[in-house]
């Protein structure tokens, strides 16, 4: 169902029951419950980007949900995710995320996409993706992180696209890739490496990899 740009402030009701896929984006749905939809028993794919929403609320769970879209929004907190057992693709991209939780993904298990660029993250807690083993893509590329603990990546054992770049990162902390792990691709660029020896594991790492 497409109810793209309709300029709606509310979750229209009525939407079919067996709505696999909704867009609700561009409109002005500024605060959304979970509870609006309910109804929609096989609902798996949610697109929820560019309303100017604030605030998500997550009580009413929803088991069949698979992609939720969140981009360009003003969020500032993570939205509660207890209840979205099947999300395996979540975006975030250019909210107002200051900080994340220890273990804020632990409820998601499953997701294999996580889009987390261009929000306000300054640092991230080493225990932020735990849980996350089927994790393949993870985009924490502009924001303002000036460090990343050494711990970040231990239970990403899937990971294979790491974005990076356009941060405020000078170097890595020795051991941060996970030894033995091979990635498609790792973007770094736009940071402002500063080139001494403790960029030395970054270089070394790059060269054999």
């Amino acid at each position: 169902v497409n109810c793209t740009g309709q300029a709606l402030s509310a979750v229209p009701s009525g939407l079919p029951e067996d709505t696999g896929i909704l867009l609700l984006n561009a409109n002005h749905l500024t605060s959304v419950s979970t509870a609006a939809f309910l109804p929609l028993a096989v609902l798996q794919d949610l697109d929820l980007s560019e309303n100017g929403m604030v605030a998500l609320n997550t009580e009413s769970p929803l088991p069949s949900l698979r992609e939720l879209l969140l981009s360009r929004n003003a969020l500032v907190a993570l939205p509660n995710l207890q209840g979205l057992p099947a999300l395996i693709r979540l975006t975030l991209s250019y909210n107002t995320l200051q900080n994340l939780a220890p273990e804020a993904f632990r409820a998601v298990p499953l997701l294999q996409e996580l889009d987390l660029r261009g929000n306000r993250l300054e640092t991230l807690p080493g225990d932020t993706f735990a849980g996350l083993r089927a994790l393949k893509d993870l985009d924490l590329s502009d924001n303002l992180l000036e460090e990343l603990p050494k711990e970040l990546l231990q239970d990403l054992e899937a990971l294979e696209t790491l974005w990076l770049s356009g941060n405020l990162l000078r170097t890595l902390p020795n051991d941060f890739f996970i030894d033995g792990h091979i990635f498609a691709y790792v973007f770094l660029t736009e940071n402002p490496w500063h080139c001494d020896c403790d960029l030395s594991y970054l270089r070394n790492w790059i060269r054999i990899n």
